[in-house]
């Protein structure tokens, strides 16, 4: 039994020394971890978003397609309740996991919700009016052209986000900072 030991022992050891030493894979995988978790710290707010907005998008890209496609509504009634779906869905998910807000009490929430859906309405009417254009007057494909209006309003939703929405009101100094909204708007 202890011969057996031994041999066991001597490939184990043998393992080791061919593969490398463990400490030393171990310790470059956790500084290259300690680099991804400072990297995500840093960019938090954008790394949320960008996977909160792919939900967004789903939600209003199968909205439309279903009503277009499965209900035959016309394109503006389409993207209608593909926009109302989703600006649900995205100020649920922008609120808990992109920008954290701390608004609990009623009047407040009710606030941030009544600015969250008249700055969409805003970018709600663009993505209509784009949509009408490039896919009823001028005969583009509808799922692309959806595609391509996503991405414009994506961009223009996280600014009214960033800066009007949930924008930081009780931290002046980190504004000046640069961790809040650098839109000037106050």
């Amino acid at each position: 039994m202890k011969l057996y030991r031994k041999k066991m022992n001597e490939k184990n050891s043998a393992a080791k020394a061919s593969v490398g030493s463990p400490d030393k894979k171990n310790a470059g995988m956790w500084k290259v971890m300690g680099k991804v978790w400072a990297l995500y710290e840093k960019e938090r707010e954008v790394f949320w978003y960008l996977v909160c907005g792919v939900g967004t998008t789903v939600v209003n890209l199968v909205t439309y397609w279903l009503c277009a496609k499965m209900m035959h509504l016309p394109t503006a009634a389409s993207t209608g309740v593909a926009w109302l779906f989703s600006v649900t869905f995205a100020y649920v998910t922008n609120r808990t996991f992109v920008f954290r807000s701390t608004n609990h009490t009623l009047q407040s929430v009710l606030k941030e919700i009544g600015t969250f859906f008249g700055a969409r309405i805003c970018s709600g009417a663009l993505d209509v009016g784009f949509m009408v254009c490039l896919v009823d007057l001028m005969h583009f494909p509808q799922m692309w052209m959806k595609v391509f209006v996503n991405v414009l309003v994506t961009v223009l939703n996280y600014i009214f986000s960033k800066c009007i929405v949930f924008r930081k009101r009780d931290l002046p100094a980190e504004a000046e900072e640069g961790n809040g909204c650098q839109c000037g708007v106050e």
